[in-house]
């Protein structure tokens, strides 16, 4: 049987309650067809005996470890070989579910990047949590297993051959006499340390920090709970010597101190073996050895250290649901950490109250007075976070709980916790952002990362490499400069600072500027431009080449003066803690200090120094050497300082009189306006290519990444494998269509010309009100903006259109801006109206309720619209971005410059041009949108296009496959009518057959897993024992 990688398991679905899906071939090419057998599941929580005619080589003495990575026994788990990869999952997985994770094994096996598209509710999470740490603990074992028989190998070589070559070896490579280097005098002894032993990556180089305690004469660390054990030489971790070890000359060096020199330098000790014998082994080694030798230096760069997974997703409330996955569903049990903001986290209520809590810790940790930070340490051990603890896997929630209970602070313990974890979750931005990804200790290179819900990884990539900073903030740094320089600290690095930051706050309050994209409240000018070329334009603003040369100079000097600082007042701490001082105490009371105290720990601010660092960073992308030079654009911006009124709900925008807005003149005082210098990234592989260049493999996974090419096109990456995941419902649960005309019979064509057009908004209000009275329960309606939002409602008002639909369901309308807490109210609100009071029988309620909302808004990502919360999303329009906006024009004319080849510089990516890239950021909105229904395998809905243009085939093509290939096209809207009518009637019907909602199906798949779950009745007749 073939099968191919974007063929998902489908061929495999009627054997699926019986077979496991087992790839034969993983070293064969993604694109080709893999050859598959079907055999008997595994159904085992321990790891399998070896086929009787797998023999283990001779030659190695080192069992399998027990790795970092734990399967838990009591999950019922079943067991499959997937891509050569032991993959254990909590219950039988949809043929979607096995494509991902046979995909994904193969881009990890291979190093490679690959992004998975896979419809919102086929288990997309759960399949890549299991897939990925299947995989490292299959790598790790190899991993500890390959180092373990380079070393025998060694030691073999070492019986029967001179090491004498070893102290020329190391002589070259510390570039100094061998004589001089510093060795025990004693002979070494060998520790039995067992592989699972806490060691660090144990590498071909291994630092002597991870193993410093580890010293001849010494007892080894050991987990109680190891088994396996393996020989390893104490002296690899011992090149640094105490202060009190003797020293002897190499010349007097024993046979054994020399074999763990050797092994301390592996991979050049190995190097040295197959140079020296090419043509035969050498005495004491077989051909089988040699191989191994030879294999080990091909793949040196993926044996050297076993891979971090960095699992990212857009918010913190999705990385609170991938952990609760981890933790409820799957079996693995590792060293797992969460990064979280300040906000999150932080228990000082002197901090929550401030303003801005991040300055406010900042300040408060600067200058010791924050005790949580101070003993943030005592919440690293504690017993629940240990291994096997009940909070072994923990989310924020947890680590803020501990933290209150141990009065310690939480933010920081998890931070320092993510540096020796095995798998971190964080919002993608923490990875993207290079600013961010530095300050929270976030370390690439090798690793693995995930990038879950990736649609919106363009944009936050692109936005992570531009910069904007306003005149107020620049005014901030030139006072914290001339402070500093008057107490006389760094004067001529605080002078070249704040000389920089007064230049752009003349230049960007100067009238003179050249704008040429105006707004009622804002002005732009953008370089480079006609007349004035980008390199003009940064030698007259003070940012030439030689002046940001020493301006990092400045930097780093003014760096190094705030560390000391720092240091002085923790030393200071730790003294007065020491002594318990009474005048500390008065300090720590809010007394303030002695003057000459005071002055000796002033400095420029946080803000100041982080904004100087960015500064510094986008100028290293426009330097001339720089690779990104022309990605970038640089702009002066002019805003009035009126703050816009919230364009909230509709009912508000009908209440209020029309907004008088401020033309922006030249009459206009510069003090009424805030004047911002930006430089914007049109370019996301700015970004994304330094992370591709360290990162071992990137996932990229969403279920609305169509079309897939643009992401290769724009992130600047190499994508070797891509997949598009069918939907694990049945194609008869589900209806997508395309609905031409309205109830009058005029084409719906929601294009700007015609949204204001009386008799286009009274069609789209009749056809919803149709739609609503035969739509049970909850309901979905997206419109491409908030304005049009509200003229649909004032003009259905006054219709009574509206108050029609209000009899058949609750209407709600999403807000524009507002608190999270509010939106979290409407939402409660809305679910409340439709799960309180409904009729026995899994009837539908009474009277449903409607959202509308709008297509990027809050509604339309990542909530979850199950079962009778939305039976029904309708779709109006075709969002395209504003076609006015700066940001939108000169990336459109971006793209068309780089969509051919550039002769000058062949190595330059060629992107999609304007046009197409304009098309795709709507598309990508609408998918996303049509994603908050359907989600589980027993989910049912209909998704409805109130949009001529989706019955023409090159719209269609850009919807998501699972919606594209099932679409219908109704030229009238009687005839639409007619065939929800009766999909209507016959799921309801179904359902109350059944008796049962789907919305516990979720609870009863993972027990049930060898049901046909595809017949309701047969859901029905097992429900009674999971309820």
């Amino acid at each position: 049987m073939s099968l191919h990688s974007q063929g998902a398991a489908a061929e495999i679905t009627p054997y699926i309650s019986e077979y496991a899906y087992i790839d034969t071939k993983p070293s064969m090419p993604p694109e080709a067809d893999i050859e598959v057998k079907l055999e008997p599941i595994i159904v085992d929580t321990k790891q399998p005996e070896p086929k009787p005619d797998v023999k283990p080589k001779a030659e190695s003495t080192a069992p399998s470890a027990v790795q970092c990575i734990r399967v838990v026994e009591d999950f019922g788990h079943k067991t499959f070989v997937i891509s050569g990869t032991r993959v254990h999952f909590p219950f039988q997985p949809y043929p979607s579910q096995l494509g991902m994770m046979n995909h994904m094994i193969r881009a990890l096996n291979s190093a490679q990047n690959t992004m998975i598209e896979s419809p919102t509710g086929s288990g997309k999470s759960l399949a890549l949590l299991c897939a990925v740490l299947a995989w490292r603990q299959s790598f790790e074992v190899k991993h500890r297993q390959t180092l373990a028989n380079v070393r025998q190998i060694i030691r073999r070589y070492s019986e029967h051959n001179s090491m004498a070559f070893v102290r020329q070896m190391l002589a070259a490579k510390h570039d100094h006499p061998f004589a001089e280097v510093p060795v025990p005098k004693e002979d070494s002894k060998h520790v039995d340390i067992p592989l699972s032993a806490d060691l660090g990556d144990i590498s071909d180089e291994s630092p002597a920090e991870p193993l410093n305690e580890i010293t001849p004469g010494s007892q080894p660390l050991v987990r109680p709970d190891s088994e396996q054990n393996v020989i390893i030489d104490t002296t690899i971790a011992s090149p640094v010597l105490k202060p009190d070890s003797e020293v002897a000359p190499v010349a007097d060096a024993s046979p054994v101190l020399l074999l763990n020199l050797a092994l301390s330098s592996m991979r050049e000790t190995v190097q040295y073996i197959l140079d020296l014998s090419e043509a035969t082994p050498p005495d004491g080694l077989s051909a089988a050895d040699m191989d191994e030798l030879r294999d080990y230096i091909k793949n040196a760069a993926q044996v050297k250290a076993i891979p971090r997974i960095y699992f990212g997703t857009r918010t913190h409330k999705q990385v609170s649901q991938l952990v609760n996955e981890l933790r409820q569903k799957t079996p693995y049990r590792l060293r797992s950490a969460v990064l979280g903001s300040r906000a999150q986290t932080c228990i000082n209520n002197r901090v929550k109250k401030s303003g801005s809590i991040d300055e406010e810790c900042r300040k408060l940790v600067e200058d010791s007075m924050c005790k949580p930070h101070r003993i943030y340490r005592k919440l690293l051990a504690h017993e629940k976070l240990q291994r096997q603890g009940d909070l072994e896997i923990w989310d924020l929630e947890d680590i803020e709980s501990l933290g209150r209970e141990s009065h310690s602070c939480p933010y920081f313990a998890a931070r320092e916790l993510s540096g020796t974890a095995d798998l971190v979750f964080c919002p993608y931005n923490y990875i993207l952002d290079p600013g961010v990804r530095g300050s929270t200790g976030v370390e690439l290179e090798g690793n693995v990362v995930i990038l879950d819900e990736a649609h919106n990884v363009e944009n936050a990539a692109r936005d992570s490499g531009s910069l904007e900073i306003t005149d107020e903030q620049l005014h901030v740094v030139a006072m914290e400069c001339r402070m500093m320089v008057d107490r006389g600290k760094l004067i001529k690095d605080h002078e070249t600072v704040g000389t920089l930051a007064s230049t752009l706050i003349n230049w960007l309050r100067d009238s003179d500027h050249p704008y040429e994209y105006l707004e009622f409240d804002t002005q732009t000018a953008v370089w480079p431009r006609s007349g004035e070329s980008l390199d003009d334009l940064l030698e007259r603003i003070l940012l030439s080449p030689l002046f940001v040369f020493q301006l990092q100079v400045s930097f780093s000097a003014i760096e190094g003066y705030i560390k000391d600082v720092r240091s002085r007042k923790e030393r200071q701490r730790r003294n007065d803690d020491d002594d318990d001082d009474d005048d500390y105490n008065l300090y720590k009371k809010g007394q303030p200090m002695e003057e000459d105290e005071e002055e000796d720990s002033r400095h420029l601010s946080t803000g100041s120094m982080r904004l100087l660092e960015q500064l510094l960073r986008v100028l290293g992308h426009l330097a001339p050497d720089s690779p990104f030079r022309q990605d970038y654009r640089v702009a002066c911006i002019r805003k009035s300082k009126s703050q816009p009124m919230p364009e909230d709900a509709a009912a508000s925008e009908l209440k209020r009189k029309p907004r008088k807005r401020r033309r922006i003149g030249p009459g206009l005082a510069t003090s009424d306006c805030v004047n911002v210098l930006a430089f914007w990234a049109l370019n996301p592989g700015v970004v994304f290519s330094e992370i591709a260049a360290k990162a071992r493999t990137i996932v990229l996974t969403s279920g609305t990444l169509s079309p897939l090419d643009s992401y290769a096109s724009e992130l600047q990456v190499k994508f070797s494998t891509t997949l598009e995941a069918n939907h694990v419902i049945d194609s008869q649960r589900f209806r997508a269509l395309t609905v031409e005309c309205g109830t009058s019979g005029e084409l719906l064509e929601g294009k700007y010309k015609n949204v204001d057009l009386l008799s286009f908004q009274d069609d789209v209000g009749s056809a919803i009100a149709e739609i609503v009275s035969r739509s049970p329960d909850g309901m979905l309606v997206f419109l491409p903006s908030y304005s049009l939002l509200a003229k649909l409602m004032a003009r259905w008002k006054v219709t009574e259109c509206l108050s029609e639909i209000e009899v058949h369901k609750r209407v709600f309308i999403e807000p524009q801006g507002g608190s999270k807490e509010e939106f979290d109210r409407l939402l409660t609100t809305y679910r409340d109206s439709l799960s309180k009071n409904r009729p026995p029988g899994c009837q539908p309620a009474l009277r449903g309720a409607i959202m509308f909302a709008v297509y990027r808004g809050k509604v339309s990502e990542g909530i979850d619209f199950s079962d009778y919360f939305c039976r029904t999303v309708v779709n109006i329009g075709i969002p395209y971005p504003a076609f006015k906006d700066v940001k939108v024009i000169l990336k459109r004319q971006y793209n068309d410059d780089r969509s051919t080849p550039n002769r000058n510089n062949p190595s330059q990516g060629v992107l999609l041009n304007g046009s197409k890239w304009y098309d795709i950021q709507a598309f990508r909105a609408i998918n996303q949108a049509l994603g908050r229904c359907l989600r589980h395998k027993m989910d049912w809905g209909v998704i409805i296009m109130l949009e001529s243009r989706f019955a023409q085939r090159w719209n269609v093509e850009r919807l998501s496959k699972w919606v594209r290939q099932y679409m219908s096209v109704y030229r009238t809207f009687d005839e639409a009518k007619m065939d929800l009518e009766a999909f209507y009637k016959t799921r309801i019907k179904e359902d109350i057959d059944a008796g049962i909602d789907s919305s516990l199906v979720n609870d009863i798949l993972p027990a049930c897993s060898s049901l046909d779950l595809a017949s309701p009745t047969t859901v029905a007749a097992h429900t009674a024992c999971f309820l």
